[in-house]
């Protein structure tokens, strides 16, 4: 999304899975993967200025193929910590879990992209906590590689997240 969480990263990793595993698959048996991801991105425009993003994310794929064997669906429940830096500060976010679902046109690209469930939660430095939770629409922002707030359901305190990681 996450994540969110980088989910394009995540399931650009995954989907050379799928392509292994597309023959063995059945229009009815989805497959499933397990795996742990270790990644960095930057997040633009969550605060007036760039966040690296150090992320471990654990996730179950599941991929869903059509009666021909072309993937048309994954579904990942991901478990994801992430750290965020900027201007020589760092908050790491507690834990979380999230939901994603992407589709695929007959190329096999992305066409939607959706995370649903916690987006974030970093506890700050003054004890408040910036959070975010509900739905994120990847495909509606252009497929960003992550994302901190949701489209639909609330974020909390997200000034309070820029502020603490602000010059």
């Amino acid at each position: 999304m996450k994540r969110l969480t980088a989910p394009l990263v995540v399931f650009g990793t995954t989907i050379g899975l799928a392509v292994v595993f597309a023959p063995m698959a059945t229009a009815d048996q989805p497959v499933i993967t397990h795996k742990t991801t270790f990644a960095t991105t930057v997040l633009t425009g969550a605060c007036s200025f760039p966040i690296t993003v150090d992320f471990t994310v654990s996730e179950t794929d599941r991929f869903f193929f059509d009666k021909s064997g072309m993937l048309i669906r994954e579904s990942a429940q991901a478990n994801e910590q992430d750290t965020f830096t900027a201007n020589a500060k760092s908050l790491t976010g507690l834990p979380y879990t999230v939901n994603l679902v992407a589709d695929f046109d007959s190329s096999g690209n992305i066409t939607q992209l959706y995370a649903d469930g916690v987006i974030e939660r970093v506890p700050l430095p003054e004890g408040s906590v910036f959070q975010s939770a509900g739905r994120v629409n990847f495909a509606a922002h252009g497929f960003p590689d992550f994302t901190i707030t949701s489209d639909w359901g609330s974020a909390t305190n997200l000034a309070g997240f820029c502020a603490a990681l602000s010059p």
